[in-house]
């Protein structure tokens, strides 16, 4: 069985699909397999993942019956992976060579629930990476709702050895379904630790998550309110914490 399994749900990427693909192949751990879920895409997406299943037997193509959303393409992935520890990258990002290397050898050492390391933003046409982005050194419930700087899920690998059960929420489409599975893990007892090495690149466009800042922020007051049970001026406090933060990322982070 390969020691990692990396995620990847695809909607409609065939324009970065082929680099993502390319940053996996080039990692230099080699014992991984590469789940690619298409999620009813159009566009292409699903021969080149037919084609990198054919000219690497670690890549496989699942499919879901219907766009679903990327918490049901990562779940679908989830029941089939068969690897210890679980990557997550998207279909649009990319990894650093020594990306797997490096997490498996700082879990393995440490005895990790689950990590995430440093990153850049880099633009849509990947030509200019901004500063690099570094987040809290643990992942507890405070800096979860304070901080930022694990880059959605680029930079998070789980060890299903001590994590059981890990799954994304689907109970709507909401841009948060990676806050709340890391807030499913923190509830449950684990903590998250920091990899301080840059390891990855988060493509910026007009259709990626944080493009959508005002539906980001109000969806994350309502996780605040409603779904982590803060009192109103905790969940007040903290939420500005969180939106600071997220305009000092965004603003020093961006490529120029």
């Amino acid at each position: 069985m390969p020691l990692v399994s990396i995620i990847t749900p695809v909607y409609n990427a065939a324009g970065w699909l082929p680099e993502t693909i390319a940053s996996v192949r080039a990692q230099t751990l080699s014992d991984w397999e590469h789940l690619i879920v298409d999620d009813g895409s159009n566009d292409g997406s699903v021969a080149i993942a037919e084609a990198a299943a054919d000219a690497d037997k670690r890549v496989r193509l699942l499919r879901t019956p219907s766009n679903a959303g990327p918490s049901a393409a990562r779940n679908l992935a989830l029941k089939s992976a068969l690897g210890r520890f679980i990557a997550f990258l998207d279909a649009d990002d990319l990894w650093l060579p020594e990306k797997l290397a490096r997490a498996v050898e700082c879990m393995t050492i440490n005895q990790y629930d689950f990590i995430f390391h440093d990153y850049r933003h880099m633009s849509q046409d990947g030509a200019h990476v901004g500063a690099l982005v570094s987040g809290p050194e643990i992942l507890n419930f405070k800096t979860l709702h304070t901080r930022r700087g694990t880059g959605g899920c680029l930079s998070v690998v789980i060890d299903r050895s001590q994590i059981d059960g890990f799954f994304f929420p689907q109970s709507e489409r909401h841009l948060h379904e990676d806050f709340l599975a890391w807030l499913n893990l923190i509830q449950n007892g684990y903590i998250g630790h920091h990899l301080p090495v840059d390891l990855g690149r988060y493509r910026l466009s007009a259709n990626s998550r944080s493009a959508n800042r005002l539906a980001g922020a109000k969806y994350a007051w309502r996780i605040y309110r409603e779904l982590s049970n803060l009192t109103l001026p905790r969940a007040a406090w903290w939420w500005l914490q969180y939106a600071w933060n997220g305009f000092l990322l965004h603003r020093y982070a961006r490529p120029r």
